[in-house]
């Protein structure tokens, strides 16, 4: 008897969800990491100088989605999958050898948050790609919504595993980021063995033909640009609510794990129970209304000091409306770009998230240093109305522009 062959769709879909949980497990470790600023502030630094590595960070994210293109044309998506996660590890031993030295110099803060944002930004920008050129035209929304889902599981499980450990265990927070850099390390392992194995990647490919920087120029001006302002706005929402909650809960009178907690079943619960039907309908409906839904739902973060249940219900709201509007932009943005420039989108697309992930904790950290975290609360629902306000206006424009495409990608 011969062994049961197994289909090519079958084997994608197995490589495909061996990216989902490399990204999983690199998220896992970043959500440990969530706990850096409350751990600098239990050493002597403030918020402030927490959004001065972020900023430095940013610089190296930023770098790095620019010059993707030209590494991707280079040396192929397919080599480029592991050394994200790798680059997150190396950034992990960097501040765990800053800490048990004692030393505790400045220098290392810098260089372990720009290794470790040059390595999210790397995996965040190649693993889309891999899950796009894994998914078809009909499964690419779904593949955006599980693959955001287990993301935002990973981020919400570091720092509430890390809870749990270091208050029944016995472990410090230098141990959380140990376990950190194991996840993300075999996070790398995993997208690596896929990637040697997946087809499909290669199709993903930059031709060497290719004009980049006058490509990337046309997409600014595409019907894509829309997205790519409101994946920056939403990173910056985001990036507030990860990194600045555990700080804004202890001033407030509130356990940050509510909110670690009611976020990963919203955003989790709401990409596998509601995603599907969301990703079947009329995108120029549903993301104003979802923009719109969390304004609402930030501003209970306004009035939750002292209010668990507040506090709860906002998380809730907020996960829901964040985690299916989050995909919606990402395929939107995909959907409404020709095939040769798919690639190229995504780029683009990290690029706006990053800047918004890396640059807003500074601005963030001054706010709620100098005008408190009632008047930073406020902020991030500004920035969501001004989302609903762009994506309004925005849909109306795109229906009068065609799809565009990109001749240089052709190979």
């Amino acid at each position: 008897m011969t062994a049961p062959t197994i289909s090519v769709s079958t084997r994608i879909l197995w490589y495909r969800r061996m990216f989902i949980a490399e990204r999983c497990l690199i998220s896992f470790a970043m959500g440990i990491f969530a706990l850096l600023p409350v751990y600098l502030l239990s050493i002597g630094r403030d918020e402030i100088f927490f959004g001065s590595i972020s900023a430095a960070g940013m610089a190296t994210a930023i770098l790095i989605v620019l010059i993707s293109p030209s590494l991707t044309r280079r040396f192929g998506v397919r080599r480029l999958a592991p050394i994200g996660g790798l680059l997150y590890a190396a950034g992990c031993a960097t501040i765990l050898v800053n800490e048990f030295s004692g030393v505790r110099a400045t220098l290392p803060y810098f260089l372990s948050y720009m290794l470790q944002s040059g390595g999210w930004a790397l995996h965040f920008t190649v693993g889309s790609i891999c899950i796009a050129a894994l998914s078809s035209d009909a499964d690419r929304s779904s593949s955006f919504m599980a693959y955001s889902a287990f993301s935002t599981l990973g981020v919400t499980c570091g720092p509430l595993l890390s809870s749990l450990l270091t208050r029944f265990t016995g472990l410090g927070t230098l141990d959380m980021f140990i376990l950190a850099m194991l996840a993300a390390t075999a996070g790398s392992a995993l997208s690596s063995w896929a990637a040697q194995r997946a087809a499909n990647i290669r199709n993903a490919d930059i031709p060497n033909n290719a004009s980049l920087a006058r490509d990337l120029f046309t997409l600014l001006f595409s019907n894509s640009a829309m997205f790519f302002v409101l994946v920056l706005l939403s990173a910056s929402i985001y990036t507030t609510l990860i990194n600045f909650q555990a700080p804004f809960a202890n001033n407030s009178g509130l356990r940050y794990e509510i909110f670690f907690g009611s976020w990963a079943i919203a955003v989790v619960g709401s990409r596998f129970a509601i995603g599907p039907r969301v990703s079947r309908g009329a995108a120029d409906r549903i993301l104003p209304l979802l923009l719109g839904g969390m304004v609402i739902s930030l501003l209970g973060f306004h009035y939750s000091p002292g209010h668990p249940v507040i506090y709860a219900v906002g998380s809730l709201a907020t996960g829901i409306t964040y985690g299916l509007s989050y995909p919606l932009m990402q395929a939107e943005a995909v959907r409404v770009t020709a095939p040769q420039s798919r690639t190229l989108v995504q780029i683009i697309f990290s690029l706006s998230y990053f800047l918004g992930l890396y640059f807003f904790p500074f601005a963030a950290g001054i706010v709620s240093v100098h005008l408190g975290y009632d008047t930073l609360t406020l902020l991030i629902a500004g920035l969501a109305l001004l989302q609903t306000a762009i994506a309004l206006l925005g849909y109306r424009m795109t229906r009068r522009k065609p799809a565009s495409t990109v001749a240089g990608n052709k190979g």
